[in-house]
């Protein structure tokens, strides 16, 4: 297990191994939640704190005696089939930090559980959401797009124009 989280796994081929975005426009930025929060995952364990930097979240739990701590990537991934890291902690009573490696992605999550919320059927997860990406990003942004349509407007304009000029006696009607 230890391993496989050490690993960035994806089937995906969209993420370098050191888990940054291939595409520099398409970047999650640092996360970070509000100032006051706690999560409880059961009755004896909480979340204190969370951040997240592409490609790896850093939680603090906090344990209120000894046990074992469940985490499993749970983020928003594109339709297909890939893989997810997973691993076990044992969590020691007081404040625990843990890193954990995540598949850069627009929706990053981690889910996490411990022994006595399993037995519950249940568990805790943060994640990072939905970051609004610019719509034109593949156009190089809103300057880049404006620039090529003024551009193309621009080459039609010099084409029309040299075309009447060329012509000896202006337009002839098709």
């Amino acid at each position: 297990a230890a391993q496989g989280a050490q690993e960035n796994a994806t089937d995906q081929g969209a993420d370098r191994a050191d888990g940054e975005l291939e595409d520099e426009n398409e970047s999650v930025p640092t996360v970070e939640p509000n100032e006051d929060f706690t999560q409880e995952i059961d009755s004896e364990t909480r979340i204190t704190d969370w951040s997240y930097q592409p490609g790896m979240f850093t939680i603090e739990i906090e344990a209120d005696r000894p046990t074992k701590g469940s985490l499993t990537e749970a983020s928003d991934w594109e339709r297909g089939t890939g893989s997810f890291n997973y691993d076990e902690k044992e969590l020691e009573e007081g404040t625990n930090t843990i890193t954990f490696p995540v598949t850069a992605t627009q929706g990053a999550g981690v889910a996490i559980a411990t022994e006595k919320s399993l037995a519950q059927g249940t568990g805790s997860r943060i994640s990072v959401g939905q970051v609004e990406q610019n719509p034109f990003r593949h156009f190089g942004g809103e300057s880049g797009l404006f620039s090529g349509i003024g551009m193309t407007v621009g080459l039609a304009g010099v084409g029309a124009w040299y075309v009447v000029r060329s012509e000896e006696s202006g337009v002839i009607q098709a």
